[in-house]
């Protein structure tokens, strides 16, 4: 399965559209046989599965190594000027946490008394097989939903829409899903491998230093408070309008300790300017510290913000 599945892969780079242009469907259980390859070439391979995935709660967001370098820097340093006691920081929608590294990496090193939790809204998904022998699984979440079905040499998402042009597709996927859904009802299909959507130097970061990591989503109340939260490339309109920002901005007011940190930021590519800020929490408000690169895409509303 293993040679299989980097055959697969191997033939993707370069062909990662169907004959029509449409992007092709890709396996999330690729990510986790993708660990084994050559490491320049995983990372490109893992940013393409991840970033053709859809789960039933959301799209994970795409992600690079190194994406935010000199807004992290900039990040920490203000971090270290605040002088707190002890630094406790949520880092939200991490995706598979690649582009959290380099932030973690120097982080651990300047920051005294730093503690991480890292999260996003899923990162552990189940495999199950009706044999050993099968070529067929399907791919459930933590909740027991079926999010994927892969029949080679088909792989339908069961989050993913296909436009009416795909008729025999929408057709097949819609036939295998009654199937599948009736015959893991009457307990046909056997665990058979757990697919953790974290990358091997993000994983190792969080073992090595005890951190944390958790299910979180941005919509729910925090259970406890912090010192910094920082949260790249997904408090923007693309993912939440108006209305779903400021209740995210309010669950993070609360979130935070007296005079605490948020740090909020976007871009488009690995390395480009991002447009994001610094915030320092008061009573009332949100404060901006600072801008490290180009002005923040949510600026206007959290300076308006107030909480409830």
């Amino acid at each position: 399965m293993f040679r299989k599945g980097i055959y697969q892969l191997r033939q993707l780079n370069g062909n990662i559209n169907d004959i029509f242009g449409k992007e092709k469907n890709i396996s999330i259980y690729l990510y986790k046989l993708n660990n084994g390859t050559d490491y320049n070439q995983s990372l490109k391979n893992s940013e393409l599965i991840l970033n053709r995935f859809n789960s039933d709660r959301n799209v994970l967001k795409r992600t690079s190594t190194e994406r935010f370098n000199n807004f992290d820097d900039l990040s920490i340093e203000i971090i270290t000027k605040q002088h707190f006691e002890h630094t406790i920081l949520f880092d939200v929608a991490v995706s598979d946490g690649r582009a959290s590294c380099y932030f973690l990496n120097k982080a651990i090193k300047i920051i005294p008394r730093f503690t991480y939790t890292g999260s996003d809204i899923s990162f552990r998904y189940y495999l199950y097989k009706k044999s050993q022998q099968s070529k067929s699984y399907i791919v459930l979440d933590d909740e027991g939903r079926i999010v994927e079905i892969t029949y080679p040499p088909f792989v339908w998402n069961l989050s993913r829409l296909e436009g009416g042009f795909y008729f025999i597709n929408n057709f097949l996927k819609k036939h295998f899903a009654k199937q599948v859904k009736l015959d893991l009802s009457h307990g046909k299909y056997n665990l058979h491998d757990i697919i953790d959507l974290l990358s091997p130097d993000y994983y190792k970061i969080i073992t090595e230093n005890h951190f944390s990591l958790i299910n979180y989503n941005l919509i729910n109340e925090f259970d406890k408070k912090y010192t910094v939260i920082r949260t790249m490339n997904i408090l923007h309109y693309g993912y939440f309008n108006r209305e779903q920002i400021n209740l995210i901005m309010n669950n993070i007011f609360h979130g935070l300790e007296a005079n605490g940190l948020l740090i909020e930021g976007s871009n488009e590519e690995t390395g480009s300017p991002v447009e994001g800020a610094i915030w320092q929490k008061n009573e009332t408000r949100f404060n901006l510290i600072n801008e490290p690169e180009n002005p923040s895409r949510i600026k206007d509303l959290v300076l308006s913000f107030k909480p409830a």
